[in-house]
């Protein structure tokens, strides 16, 4: 695949992370938005890549102009509304098609395999500071960066975003990528969707050691996956975590009144520790309790 060849890409959930990636990929290849919301442009907010233009939207797979599947899906939505975005897919996804899945946790391969048609699954490490505003509008914070599998496919997805400032990433040892964000993930995500607080809450004696049993639970169970993930180091990592003071998508989630990724977080590190015969007492405590709080919403 030539970088300069355009595309017929389909973005499936153009939010925060989605509405980066449309946005810059439109810029070198034939793009569609797929979405609930319609809107006319991508209003892309950020100090180091901004982005207005024109938006070829749809909000119906049964109005897709194209004659046959796209080349590549690249999928934003969160986990939990993957299977109810299955019309998309039936339409957008053949055995020739990429689908790029932008999604947290690490079992975005077999959620989505099922449903694309023969289509190849590449699973990705996202790192992507965004947040939808309103339909095509998104402030973009820092990075846009996928880590990929270094294989065939991960370097075919490589290979789409050609001169824009995005980067797909093929990485040797993927899963290590993988689980240091789903630790990452699992240490902040639920506290501060809890807590409704940014990040830097987890400087709080208190937070922090219960973020420290968070990594250290999941990290074990990445390290018996094949990961190599320095336990030792995780005081440090959760130190660097509330130095961030971000927001977390699940607070954006929680404040919004969404429900919440608890299931492809929490719940994948307490079913891959079930595996392997791991413990996971705090996992599946901050999982309960969110997933309690995101029934609420």
């Amino acid at each position: 695949m030539s970088t300069s060849e355009s595309k017929r890409i389909a973005v499936v959930g153009a939010g925060g992370v989605g509405g980066v990636f449309a946005a810059h990929l439109s810029a070198a290849h034939e793009v569609l938005a797929c979405v609930r919301r319609p809107f006319e442009r991508y209003r892309i907010e950020s100090p180091k890549i901004p982005f207005d233009g024109p938006a070829d939207v749809c909000t119906s797979a049964d109005d897709v102009p194209w004659d046959g599947p796209a080349d590549a899906v690249f999928v934003g939505l969160k986990a939990q509304h993957t299977a109810g975005a299955s019309p998309w897919f039936d339409r957008l996804c053949g055995p020739e098609t990429l689908v790029v899945a932008m999604q947290n946790g690490i079992e975005a391969e077999q959620r989505l395999t099922p449903l694309v048609n023969g289509a190849t699954v590449v699973p990705s490490v996202v790192y992507c500071g965004a947040e939808l505003l309103a339909p095509g509008h998104v402030r973009h914070s820092s990075s846009s960066l996928l880590i990929v599998a270094d294989d065939e496919a991960g370097h075919r997805a490589a290979e789409l975003v050609g001169d824009t400032p995005l980067t797909i990433k093929p990485s040797a040892d993927v899963i290590t990528a993988a689980w240091t964000k789903l630790g990452v993930n699992s240490a902040a995500n639920g506290l501060t969707g809890l807590l409704q607080e940014p990040m830097g809450v987890l400087a709080e004696p208190g937070v922090a050691s219960i973020a420290n049993k968070l990594l250290t639970e999941c990290w074990t169970i990445g390290n018996r996956f094949g990961a190599d993930l320095d336990l030792d180091g995780i005081p440090t990592v959760i130190a660097q975590m509330a130095d961030n003071n971000g927001r977390t998508s699940m607070q954006q989630d929680v404040e919004a009144g969404k429900p919440t990724e608890h299931d492809a977080i929490h719940g994948a590190v307490i079913r891959h520790g079930d595996q392997q015969g791991l413990p996971t007492p705090m996992t599946t405590i901050i999982h309960d309790l969110i997933a309690a709080k995101s029934a609420r919403l």
